[in-house]
């Protein structure tokens, strides 16, 4: 109806402004007034059939926008209610998985842990949701199998004898300890940035949906052979964790916050080359076996006071990018840290190196200032090459052993204010006084002008029978 009112509209429009038109021409005969007419009526019908045509068209256009808009709400009502079907699916798995780690039978739980790794690998959005009902998992209270614990460090807490007796319960301690290594394993697989030769992340490593990394909270979890070899993490609290057995962070970068604060490793504990490149908080952490952490960076500030390590420290080659706290930290074994270098202040006041530990601090970079306040150390302590590039105070350390720092190298100002055997080597201008000040056979350490001893104690320079050994 709407085309043919304009047609017929239009027509007459046209046939009346022509007919008008031709009305007004003067001087016309009769045959060429009719011919004029005749056109007139000819233009009208041709203008009425193009106003036909457009009405159509637009008419057309109508349609095909009320039909494409119907369309699009079709679909988008189809894509909801299919997401939200997915969803209600998605949602069914979880719940399903989630039940399946409650179940007091290991294979059941298993199962479980698989289904929420599928889940996580098709979905992004979840992923960070199933690493933490993975490490809420892990976070829940457990007691390793005997032959786990008899593995531990006799200096270890809850360390098992030989001869110590098997528990009714160690059959389900075993398998309860399959399922968390799988949980453990999972976590690792996730996680682990091994790039392919063109660079691009491997398909198993996760990310949100956002591109975010993952974070992960094992808080007071107890683990075993835990392992986080070459992954990226972002954020990592693994404060009051106990690791039995290896724990294998090797290679490892924290992207975040990293705080192990009070974390026992009852293994060892290889850190080598791992990259904090937030804080790191070691505050009291106990290291109840050998700890590696050659090559490693620190890039934030660390935070290792009142950290105690009962076997050895090899931390050689380590770099501390910013301030490093070690104050009060205790090494019971030999202590290697030699080519560290400490590019901020470097805090070990009170540090405690205990007898026949060694303290291998050659070719040391102190960048910034050197806080070594009643440091004490009783087994040897070798500065040798050591570069203090800052500020070096020792006010009140004391050296029970051989002390080797002739050749360490002092740019700025020195406190050498110490207690030290006849036997330590120091550098020049320096001396001890041997007159009744004794601290339990010590000597304290003054300094001269130009190295030449003070006429009123009988002082002489210390280690004035040099061996030629550089302690190496």
């Amino acid at each position: 109806m709407l085309v043919l009112g304009v047609v017929l509209g239009g027509g007459l429009v046209a046939l009346w402004l022509l007919e008008t038109w031709a009305s007004r021409q003067g001087g016309m005969s009769p045959e060429a007034g009719a011919k004029l007419r005749l056109e007139a009526i000819r233009t009208a019908l041709t203008v009425a059939a193009g106003l036909g045509a457009g009405a159509t068209l637009l008419v057309a256009l109508r349609r095909q926008s009320i039909s494409e808009r119907s369309q699009q709400y079709i679909e988008r009502s189809q894509r909801f209610a299919e997401e939200d079907a997915r969803e209600q699916r998605i949602t069914a798995l979880y719940v399903a998985a989630a039940e399946q780690l409650g179940s007091d039978k290991a294979a059941v739980r298993l199962a479980g842990m698989y289904a929420l790794e599928r889940l996580g690998q098709d979905n992004p959005k979840l992923r960070q949701t199933v690493v933490e009902v993975f490490c809420a998992y892990l976070r829940m209270p457990y007691l390793p199998p005997v032959e786990v614990l008899r593995a531990k460090g006799k200096a270890s807490p809850q360390d098992a004898t030989p001869d110590a007796e098997v528990p009714e319960t160690e059959q389900q301690r075993r398998e309860e300890l399959q399922v968390r290594l799988t949980a453990q394993r999972l976590i690792a697989t996730h996680l682990r940035m091994s790039a392919s030769s063109d660079g691009a992340e491997p398909v198993t490593y996760w990310r949100g949906a956002a591109g975010e990394r993952m974070n992960l909270d094992l808080v007071g979890a107890t683990l075993t052979n835990f392992s986080l070899s070459s992954c990226h993490v972002e954020r990592l609290d693994l404060a009051g964790t106990r690791f039995h057995g290896e724990a294998d962070l090797n290679a490892a970068q924290f992207h975040g916050e990293a705080d192990l604060n009070g974390a026992q490793f009852h293994g060892e504990a290889d850190l080598r080359e791992t990259q904090f490149h937030g804080n790191a908080n070691l505050h009291g952490a106990l290291f109840h076996r050998n700890v590696y952490l050659g090559e490693a960076q620190f890039h934030g500030d660390t935070y290792l006071h009142r950290a105690q390590f009962h076997w050895n420290a090899y931390l050689s080659g380590a770099q501390f990018h910013s301030n490093a706290y070690l104050g009060e930290a205790q090494f019971h074994r030999n202590a290697y840290l030699r080519w560290v270098r400490f590019h901020g202040n470097a805090d070990l006041a009170g540090v405690r190196f205990h007898e026949d530990a060694t303290a291998d601090l050659r070719e040391a970079q102190f960048h910034g200032n050197a806080d070594l306040r009643e440091a004490l150390f009783h087994g040897d302590a070798v500065l040798t090459g050591a570069l203090f590039h800052g500020d070096a105070d020792l006010r009140g350390a004391e050296f029970h052993a051989d002390a080797y720092l002739r050749r360490a190298q002092f740019d700025r100002g020195l406190d050498l204010a110490v207690w030290a055997t006849p036997a330590a080597q120091l550098p020049p201008g320096w001396v001890l006084r041997y007159g009744t000040d004794t601290k339990g056979g010590l000597r304290p350490a003054v300094r001269v002008d130009d190295g030449a001893p003070a006429p009123d104690d009988h002082s002489r320079p210390a280690g004035d029978v040099d061996t030629g050994s550089d302690a190496a």
